[in-house]
């Protein structure tokens, strides 16, 4: 109830009959809950009202892997939380804060990594804020709940010759490491002519000289302006593997070069060598917008879940997201929030900080896009288990008959395909049967 100051007693008597009116429609819910809920009372004592129902609760014997099937690798700033919490890099509350964040997103089913941009597009990415030789570093890669890891190329910012001594030491721990298979390198993002793909190619030797079976991620939408294909065809782009190769291992391109056209995947995969451990992830960033999904303000909840879908139908084997933490500048942690200018809302942006909710609270605080992305994590985890089941055709078939989702411009708008979809997962999967 909101308090009011009343200048007459009319006013006051006007007032006491609206909320004995909100008391009325108060009641008739709850009546009305009653009928659907089951065994419902209320109590008062002191004229606080206590609330029971009683609940009818279905648990289904079906457990979801620990390690996320999905590699869902997303990017946190440091730079963003050194200045809003005015943190030293390097110092005993930076790496608290960083630790903080990571233990926090892991239980997003999402693999972290630190970033930090350089020049261009250059990024230096990491998950683990200690070196190889730390023990929290093993702490931190042998986690089961991280299914893949960044690892430091740390000449990225500066290529000292210490960088590079410090880049060869992690390697050659790390190579002798039973988690090295979970290992990439993020060296660029979304190269655009061939002076970016040459530094690509440069980063990429020099880190396979001590680790030859190192696994590099570049980001791309488009294929280099200055190559012999016409600037801006997807020709160019979907060649790029081709220019690549052997410097990158995971190919990983924007949703939006796809449109509505799905048989693009096709051209895409096909140039591929997955004999030589080669992928295909994709991302989403500034694009694709309305009414495809991604995660910007105010679009609808199942459009934000939807990613996760095509992911899946799609059939990429991991997924890139540039960053969750990536709002305006601020100098305080109890600062404002503000997007980024020049990018859609939201973009860049799914948790906030949670000292701009109440001082005391150290943890970040979960934006509903975070949590529908884990929503759609988990549906993948679904569909992944019934295709292992009973093909990956009989999966299709269920996105179809229950309309859940058949292209990234024709999805449920409603909830109740989503519990058809998980009602009949779980009602083949349950290990009672």
């Amino acid at each position: 109830m909101d308090a009011f100051d009343y200048n007459s007693l009319s006013e006051m008597v006007e007032g006491l009959r609206d909320v004995k009116a909100g008391l009325g429609n108060l009641e008739e819910l709850f009546v009305v809950l009653s009928n659907q809920l089951g065994t419902m009372s209320m109590e008062s004592e002191d004229h606080a009202f206590a609330l029971r129902v009683k609940l009818s609760v279905t648990v289904w014997d079906f457990v979801l892997p620990i390690t996320p099937s999905l590699p869902a690798v997303f990017g946190v700033s440091e730079t963003v939380i050194e200045d809003r919490f005015h943190l030293e890099h390097r110092s005993s509350a930076w790496y608290d804060a960083l630790d903080m964040h990571y233990q926090w997103l892991l239980r997003y089913r999402i693999s972290p990594y630190f970033c930090r941009w350089g020049y261009n597009m250059r990024v230096l990415t990491y998950t683990c804020p200690w070196p190889a030789d730390h023990p929290k570093s093993e702490e931190y890669y042998s986690d089961p709940r991280l299914a893949v890891y960044a690892v430091p190329y740390t000449p990225a910012l500066s290529s000292s010759v210490a960088a590079k001594e410090t880049l060869k030491k992690e390697l050659e721990i790390l190579r002798t490491k039973s988690h090295w298979k979970k290992a990439y390198f993020y060296l660029w993002d979304e190269p655009l002519s061939l002076e970016h793909y040459d530094m690509i190619r440069a980063m990429s030797e020099e880190i396979r000289s001590t680790a030859p079976d190192a696994r590099v991620l570049t980001t791309y939408y488009c294929g280099p302006s200055d190559y012999s294909y016409a600037p801006g065809s997807f020709e160019a782009f979907v060649k790029v593997p081709n220019i690549l190769r052997p410097h990158t291992q995971i190919f990983c391109t924007s949703e939006w070069v796809l449109g509505t056209r799905e048989e693009l995947v096709n051209d895409i995969i096909s140039e591929l060598q997955p004999e030589n451990n080669e992928e295909w992830w994709t991302y989403v960033c500034m694009g694709p917008t309305d009414p495809h999904p991604n995660w910007h303000l105010g679009m609808r909840g199942t459009q934000h879940r939807a990613v996760m879908w095509r992911v899946w139908k799609e059939g990429g084997t991991g997924f890139l997201y540039w960053g969750v933490n990536c709002y305006e500048k601020a100098l305080s942690p109890g600062a404002e929030v503000r997007f980024r200018r020049g990018l859609p809302p939201g973009d860049g942006t799914l948790f906030y900080p949670g000292q701009f909710f109440d001082r005391n609270l150290r943890e970040p605080v979960a934006s509903l896009r975070l949590e529908r992305l884990l929503s759609g994590l988990q549906d993948y985890e679904y569909l992944k288990a019934y295709a292992s089941q009973f093909g990956r055709p009989a999966a299709l078939a269920l996105l179809e008959k229950t309309g859940l989702y058949l292209g990234p411009d024709r999805y449920t708008h409603d909830h109740g395909p989503i519990d058809l979809v998980r009602t009949e997962v779980h009602h083949y999967l349950r290990t009672d049967r």
